[in-house]
């Protein structure tokens, strides 16, 4: 390597020279240059190597996205900016082309950046290293002087003196690091308990919340991507070709739907006024202060912002949205989202398809969507649309409502009157659903359905983007006749894309025709002459003991053994952690860590509360033992303390009289809303569970 012929070592008219440097392969050829030089002050007798090796290190892009420091923001000064700037828009202009649109729009978007530029500090860069001590900084100056100072010279004093300051320096940063701890720590040891602090210092030793970030290497269709640039690319190709392809539409009913909407289409063009109930201010007003503190789009612009509105404000939105939805025409800049990729659990991190994106939208424009998807939800509500058993993404509706309708299914069966039924189930999860809708079968669907022209015109502009709020409603609606042609004999449940079937017969052969007579009336395209084994798209599905439902893990017995396996696998991590927490603070807030038992722990276990009352003692016995753990572990008490004596200090009921409440809550809950098939439900579940008492 070295080319010249000078030795690189030189001690009592002793010369050597070393021709080779060992290094790993790939960095070999970018070494170059390699020489040596006279020796500086060294005893050793080895003189300096200097090397060249051309590699550039890849410049990584800022991110787009601007985070605020919003606890330090001046509200007063940001909301009279904010007006200043909507002031300079003359009144006057009419908003009736896209070009205007879009004008307008961002004249608002550059009017709420300058009031928030004005008004809110940038968020600095949390370091991630905690700070040391003057007194550190003292120990390592003065190692460093004595390390050259031995070097220099080869003294036995300046050896000693450099080894007694590493020692000395060692001691130094563990008594800074337990100060650093110890003040994060301090958190969970207040009075009061100040959420934001105590989660901030929970979530720094929680899984949950380590930052991902993409391997060295990444793989997809025999493409190697090792610069960010080939990395974004293959994640690129993979989304348009795998996730957002277009559909395969070459059945004669296809034509006929996209011939219907290019008819939809021209008769919303050549339609010049459409009467429709005006988007009011109250309504923009409303809306904006249910907004969450999500976050920004490609704009910018934040909902804390928003909520932080003005009268002028609220009128320049009410004006755009109407405009838009007059015109028909969404703002570019409420398409565009950089997109957010988080690996999804158990998945090869090299492969583009182990990642769900993200797309954070613009907050304006999602403001736009809550609103239809209000007006929407009304019309659906009035008209009766949905279907009765879709819960996802509705008003009073939650995953326990399928959950529930389920186990009081199969339990029925289990102990018919006359003789014991058997019950299958199959369950269904759509691959990318809200993103695999059909735009023209969704404007064909709506114009059938005669929903009102507005909300048409507006669908054809905006179409289904993901993480938009409308999309999930969308989907439930195109899919909303999809379980009209099972037989009788077949129960449906839906929430969004998870779909389930189930039915009962005294004969398992019959279990097989049933569930396969159903799959083919859903699936019309994969039926079969003589199915002996369920199959979906000429797959077959092979029984399973347990399956995991909505969050739910229902064995074939429904004894819940399966799920409480699974909840006691989740929980001991969490009990972990906990147990860490109370003993690294020094005097821990008792009514701190019980909240943190709450909120970590307990809502693990309580999670299907509307069901799990129906199970035998065993299972509770099982689960107040995991009870028992926590609220030890959250006082720091021995393992023999006693169970009626950790109750009491902690003020926490018995885990199953807590169930049975959250179950009285809930059935009256029900009631209130007039949902009786789910009251009925849980009025059946009630009573027997206090049967069993």
């Amino acid at each position: 390597c070295i080319e010249d012929d000078s030795s690189t070592y030189e001690k009592n008219d002793y010369e050597e020279k070393i021709d080779w440097i060992l290094t790993s392969q790939p960095l070999l050829s970018f070494i170059s240059n390699v020489e040596t030089h006279p020796t500086i002050g060294s005893t050793s007798g080895h003189k300096p190597l200097t090397l060249e090796i051309s590699i550039g290190v890849e410049h990584k892009p800022t991110s787009p996205r601007t985070s605020f420091n919003f606890k330090a923001a001046n509200w007063i000064k940001f909301r009279k900016i904010l007006s200043d700037q909507l002031q300079l828009w003359n009144q006057s202009r009419t908003i009736n082309t896209t070009v205007k649109i879009e004008e307008y729009n961002m004249f608002i978007t550059n009017s709420l950046l300058e009031a928030t530029q004005a008004a809110i500090p940038k968020l600095k860069q949390a370091t991630s290293s905690y700070t040391i001590s003057e007194a550190t900084r003292s120990l390592i100056k003065t190692k460093h002087q004595h390390y050259r100072r031995w070097k220099k010279n080869g003294q036995e004093t300046d050896k000693q003196l450099y080894y007694k300051y590493k020692l000395l320096l060692t001691n130094s940063l563990r008594n800074d690091r337990k100060d650093h701890y110890k003040k994060l720590m301090s958190s969970l040891c207040q009075k009061k308990m100040y959420s934001e602090s105590v989660w901030l210092t929970v979530r720094k030793f929680h899984q949950k919340r380590i930052k991902q970030s993409l391997p060295r290497i990444m793989n997809y269709n025999n493409i190697v991507a090792t610069s960010e640039k080939e990395k974004a690319n293959i994640f690129a190709e993979f989304f348009q070709s795998e996730i957002y392809a277009a559909p395969n539409n070459t059945l004669p009913f296809h034509d006929q739907v996209s011939n219907r909407v290019n008819i939809i289409r021209n008769r919303m063009q050549n339609t010049a006024d459409i009467k429709w109930n005006k988007i009011t201010p109250e309504e923009v007003k409303w809306h904006m202060k249910q907004l969450r503190n999500s976050a920004t789009g490609s704009d910018n612009i934040h909902n804390r912002c928003l909520k932080n509105y003005t009268s002028q404000l609220i009128d320049h939105l009410t004006l755009l949205f109407n405009s838009i939805v007059d015109v028909g025409y969404i703002p570019s800049v409420w398409k565009k989202a950089n997109i957010i990729l988080l690996l999804k659990p158990n998945k090869d991190k090299h492969q583009p398809s182990s990642y769900r994106p993200i797309s954070p939208l613009s907050c304006l424009g999602k403001l736009l969507e809550r609103i239809i998807k209000q007006r929407l939800l009304l019309e659906l509500n009035s008209r009766n649309i949905l279907p009765q058993h879709q819960a996802g993404f509705r008003p009073k509706k939650s995953t326990m409502y399928n959950i529930i309708r389920i186990e009081r299914y199969v339990k029925s069966q289990l102990h018919h009157p006359k003789i014991r039924r058997h019950t299958a189930a199959i369950f269904f999860d759509i691959k990318a659903a809200f993103d695999s809708v059909c735009h023209e079968g969704l404007i064909y669907k709506f114009n059938d359905l005669r929903f009102p022209t507005y909300i048409i015109k507006y669908l054809i502009s905006s179409g289904t983007p993901q993480g938009s709020p409308l999309s999930p409603l969308l989907y439930i609606i195109y899919t909303s006749d999809s379980m009209n042609g099972i037989p009788p004999h077949t129960e449906n449940g839906l929430l969004a894309d998870d779909t389930a079937l189930w039915t009962s017969s005294h004969q398992l052969t019959n279990l097989n025709d049933r569930l396969q007579q159903s799959i083919n009336d859903i699936h019309p395209r994969n039926k079969y002459k003589n199915p002996v084994q369920v199959k979906v798209e000429n797959i077959i599905i092979q029984p399973a003991t347990s399956t995991r439902y909505l969050g739910m893990t229902m064995d074939n017995r429904l004894s819940w053994r399966t799920h409480l396996k699974q909840v006691e696998t989740r929980i001991a991590a969490r009990l972990s952690l906990l147990r860490f927490l109370n003993r690294a603070a020094i005097e821990p807030n008792h009514n701190i860590m019980i909240n943190l038992y709450k909120s970590l722990i307990r809502t693990v276990i309580i999670y299907g509360y509307p069901v799990l009352p129906s199970a035998d003692n065993k299972i509770w016995n099982r689960i107040q033992i995991i009870q028992n753990k926590g609220l030890r572990v959250a006082l720091d008490l021995p393992h023999y303390t006693s169970v009626d004596y950790i109750h009491r200090i902690a003020s926490i009921p018995i885990i199953k009289d807590y169930a049975v409440n959250l179950l009285e809550r809930a059935t009256s809950t029900a009631a209130s809303n007039n949902e009786m098939i789910y009251h009925r439900s849980l009025q059946d579940i009630l009573q027997a569970s206090q049967t069993q008492q």
